[in-house]
């Protein structure tokens, strides 16, 4: 499952780019100063979360070459940002990498301080002082499409030489002297050997149901946060579905899983269509239905889990007219047609650009009428009714996990709201 957070930081322009670049920089310098290489690859890819989670009226739309640039200037005033703040602060509710790597938060939140306020006999002082290196030679080859040479990176480096550990800047310099790590930052630039990288930093352990739920919670957040109409989304599917599975006895973790990780290929969805108040044009539904493509090639590596088809066929109609595959009924499982239903009926349950928010009885109608034209399967969508009319209570989705809501609070925090 950690590949998935990895796959769906690729996934943003230029700033997956520079994530893979930082965390392969850092996981070399790691091992010529005899740090933990993956500790090192998984602080680098991780070091800018924060970044791209909604924060201060930001949101990923604005995040370009030149917005990174200006946000990795490291400052004499202050030893954080408020991207280091969230990116550590979202790092340490994914457990499995907190428990790993106990210095992984605090080497992300000091990779803009400056040396007078680090200690090089701290290792997570240390690391952060090789990711802030890191995050300058990757600027370097993201604003120049020549490839440079050593020579091109060191003169722009030795200027800057004060804002690094002499050891690490030394350690820096050596790994650029290796034309493999020259010609690797390029190739991840132009799209090569990304596949290759992860999977040689993916690590081998079998995540608990919770730890899943970490990871899934902290990428529905950054996700759904886009927009305020989506923010809640993905939670509430989680619980919708897994209510629908519980009825039958069905394994409701399962579905759980797959509400969580169903849209997480709108991280690619530009927040202008997912706010617009009207009607999408036929070429901007066509960009926002990709994001089932890509929520399949995101989640692709765990095809043979029992959750995954469900996930990605959210948007399959009974009738055959819902996308990307355009299966019909027959096609498709019982499973696939609970995401169908949970998901329908949770969008219709939220507010929208152009309309507030429903009822649930009066969303449960607009299931009801998509079963009616045959768009919905009936079996799921009575057992939603059951639910719906028989007590279940929808104020328990009605905001978003406790590692939701401790984000969203501690963002909310650094602007004082």
């Amino acid at each position: 499952m950690i590949d998935i957070l990895l796959n769906t930081i690729l996934f943003v322009p230029r700033f997956g780019i520079h994530s893979l670049q930082v965390g392969f920089l850092a996981s070399k310098i790691a091992k010529m100063l005899g740090l933990d290489e993956m500790e090192a690859f998984y602080a680098g890819v991780l070091h800018d979360i924060g970044v791209i989670t909604p924060h201060k009226g930001i949101v990923l739309d604005d995040i370009d070459e030149q917005f990174l640039i200006n946000q990795d200037v490291p400052t004499h005033e202050s030893p954080t940002k408020d991207h280091t703040l969230i990116s550590a602060f979202e790092v340490s509710k994914i457990s499995v990498l907190a428990n790993m790597y106990p210095d992984l938060s605090a080497s992300i939140l000091l990779h803009h301080a400056m040396p007078h306020y680090l200690n090089e006999n701290e290792k997570k002082d240390v690391l952060g002082n090789v990711l802030s290196i890191s995050e300058e030679i990757s600027k370097y080859v993201l604003v120049n499409n020549e490839e440079l040479s050593f020579d091109d990176f060191v003169i722009p480096l030795s200027t800057i030489k004060n804002r690094y550990f002499d050891f690490v800047y030394d350690a820096a310099i050596g790994v650029l002297k290796e034309e493999y790590t020259r010609w690797m930052l390029y190739d991840i630039k132009a799209g090569y050997n990304r596949e290759k990288i992860i999977n040689e930093h993916t690590l081998d352990v079998k995540l608990s149901f919770n730890e899943v739920v970490e990871i899934g919670a902290v990428l529905s957040y950054i996700i759904d946060s886009k927009s305020t109409f989506t923010r809640e989304h993905s939670w509430r599917v989680a619980k919708v579905s897994s209510a629908i599975a519980s009825e039958i006895l069905l394994n409701s973790e399962e579905f759980f899983i797959a509400g969580l990780f169903h849209d997480i290929g709108k991280i690619t969805t530009p927040v202008n269509l997912l706010e617009k108040n009207g009607k999408l044009e036929p070429s901007e539904m066509d960009i926002m239905r990709k994001h089932v493509y890509y929520s399949y090639v995101i989640l692709c590596n765990h095809k043979d889990e029992p959750w995954f088809w469900p996930a990605v066929r959210h948007q399959e109609r009974i009738d055959g007219n819902g996308y990307p595959w355009r299966l019909k009924g027959d096609k498709m499982t019982f499973k696939d047609k609970i995401l169908q239903v949970a998901d329908y009926f949770v969008a219709v349950l939220e507010p929208r650009p152009y309309r507030g928010p429903n009822t649930p009885e009066k969303a449960y109608e607009e299931v009801e009428r998509a079963v009616s034209n045959g768009v919905l399967d009936k079996g799921p969508a009575n057992i939603l009714k059951e639910l719906v009319f028989g007590g279940y209570d929808f104020n328990k989705i009605d905001f978003m996990s406790s590692i939701q809501k401790d984000i969203y609070d501690f963002e909310r925090s650094l602007i004082g709201g």
